[in-house]
Parts: structure tokens; C-alpha cells; sequence
């Protein structure tokens, strides 16, 4: 083979790798292919976000950044310029958040639609929309964490201010107190219990006592009713005559006068027992006050 065979096998060998270098370089430029240039405006921080980032629109592949800048306008706010493809539905209720991979720590713009606002959004190369970029859930997770470290930095000065000396004192005794006070709790359910184990007796008693009371009332109801009988054969033997006056003053006066002082005894000891219970009502439960000895009786004792 001669040298002019090598020759022209040489040249094709760089015709052909130069035009598969062309073709390369065109399919993964994406050249033909038409884009519309927007602003990604944001004044937060834009971390991990660099020029030929992946922008993503509801998480297709709709185009990439192509340079990152501050605004001459203001200076507070970063415009992110995105090349996005000319079909997609950009609107007036379209925005951006950054998405920030786990492993690398890239970022990549992502864009939703809130559908609010159907209308398009209009724009032009020379002067670019603009498109609000909100937080990411990081970011508001991040200002949460800050308000909350603040928030525990005022809740400890506050419980350093509380808990000092003089307090910690105070809360000790609180604590004895309350130690003293569930003794005491524990003493009285004790003498609850004891009591309750005695209001069967007591309650007995206050039967008999109540008998007895319903027993004195019938007497006396029945002592009423002799008075009223023997009132009216006293005014049957009145208009009898005198000789039936005699057999009065010498049989029924007697036992008149007996009978009204039994009713009077009567009354007595109702009336003493109605004091007794207006003065003290627990008698009914605890029974009669025990009396003191007096000289003479058992259990006596001269005072000291």
C-alpha cells in the first residue's frame, strides 16, 4: 500500500471524527432548539446554584441557567437568568424555589404554577420577566430554627431569673408544706375512717332517739284527747247540778289535776329536748353529752 493510500485513509479518519465531534457537540448542546430568556429574582441566599444549573419545570427538564448576577437596579436583589424552552406555559402565577440535592449540595431551579393567574407571562431577550423565587421548605425550616434558638434563649434567661436564691428557697418550703399537708391528709382519712366505722351505732341511736320522740308525741296526743274528754263531762256534771258537783271536787278533780301534771311533765321534757337539739343538732348522731360526776357519784374526781 502506498503512501498516498495512507494519505487518504487519514483523511477520512479526521472527516469522520470531526463530524461525529460536530454532531456530538450539537445533540448535547441542544442547538435548534428555541428558548425564552427569563429573571429568577430573589434577595435570599441562592447556595449551590451555579451558571449551566438544571432548571426544572413541576420536575421536567425544562431548561438551564445560563448566568447569575445582582440587580443594577438593586442591589439587594439576584437575578438568575434561565433559559427556558418556548413551550412551556409560563404565567403571571408562575414561581421558582430552589432544590438542593442531599449528596452534592447543587441546587437547581424548579417552577410551579399556582394557576391563579392563567394568563402568560410576556417577555423579551433584551428585557427578561421576571419570576419571584419563594423559600424552600429548608429555608423556612432554618428561619423557624433561628426564631425558636431565640426563643429558648429568652425562655432560659427567664427561668434563671425565676429559679435564683431567694426563690429556690421559697420553692423548698412549698415542697415542705406540701409534705406536711399530705401527712395531715393521710391523719384525717384515718379519722374518716373511724368515724364511718362508727355511724352504724350512732345511726342506731338516732333511731331509738327518734322511737322515743314519736313515742313521747303519741302520749301526749293521747293526753290532749283525755283533757278534752274529761273538759267536757267537767261541763256535762256542771250543768248536772250541784249534788253532781260534789262527786267532781271528791273523784274526778283528782285525777284531773294528776293528769294535767303529767302533761305539763311532758311538755317539760319535750320542751328540754327541743332545746337540746336547737343548741347542739349533732345529738342526733353522737347522742346526749355524757354528764360530769358530781360529788358522791362514781368516777368523781376533785378539781386540782
Amino acid at each position: 500500500m502506498g503512501r498516498e493510500t495512507y494519505a487518504f485513509l487519514t483523511g477520512l479518519f479526521v472527516i469522520i471524527l470531526g463530524a461525529a465531534s460536530i454532531i456530538a457537540a450539537l445533540w448535547l448542546g441542544n442547538y435548534g432548539e428555541e428558548y425564552k430568556s427569563y429573571y429568577v429574582v430573589t434577595q435570599g441566599a441562592v447556595s449551590g446554584l451555579n451558571p449551566e444549573s438544571t432548571v426544572l419545570f413541576r420536575g421536567v427538564n425544562a431548561g438551564k441557567v445560563s448566568s447569575i448576577s445582582f440587580d443594577p437596579e438593586d442591589r439587594r436583589n439576584i437575578l438568575v437568568r434561565v433559559e427556558l424552552n418556548e413551550d412551556l406555559p409560563i404565567t403571571n402565577g408562575t414561581y421558582a424555589m430552589l432544590r438542593v440535592q442531599a449528596l452534592t449540595g447543587l441546587a437547581q431551579v424548579e417552577l410551579f404554577d399556582t394557576g391563579e393567574q392563567p394568563e402568560p407571562l410576556p417577555t423579551d431577550p433584551d428585557n427578561p420577566a421576571r419570576i419571584p423565587l419563594r423559600p424552600s421548605l429548608f429555608d423556612k425550616l432554618t428561619e423557624s430554627g433561628q426564631d425558636i434558638l431565640s426563643q429558648l434563649g429568652v425562655l432560659a434567661n427567664r427561668l434563671n431569673s425565676v429559679l435564683n436564691e431567694s426563690n429556690r428557697e421559697r420553692i423548698q418550703r412549698i415542697l415542705e408544706s406540701v409534705a406536711i399537708a399530705a401527712e395531715q391528709l393521710a391523719t384525717l382519712e384515718e379519722s374518716m375512717d373511724e368515724m364511718l366505722a362508727e355511724m352504724p351505732a350512732l345511726t342506731g341511736e338516732a333511731q331509738r332517739m327518734m322511737a322515743g320522740i314519736t313515742r313521747l308525741t303519741d302520749d301526749l296526743g293521747i293526753a290532749v284527747k283525755e283533757i278534752r274528754g274529761l273538759a267536757r263531762n267537767t261541763e256535762d256534771l256542771i250543768t248536772a247540778g250541784s249534788s253532781a258537783g260534789d262527786v267532781v271536787v271528791q273523784s274526778t278533780l283528782p285525777k284531773v289535776n294528776a293528769l294535767l301534771d303529767e302533761t305539763r311533765s311532758i311538755a317539760v321534757n319535750v320542751r328540754h329536748l327541743s332545746d337540746m337539739l336547737r343548741d347542739d343538732p349533732r345529738i342526733l348522731l353522737l347522742g346526749p353529752p355524757k354528764q360530769v360526776p358530781g360529788p358522791g357519784e362514781p368516777g368523781f374526781q376533785e378539781p386540782k
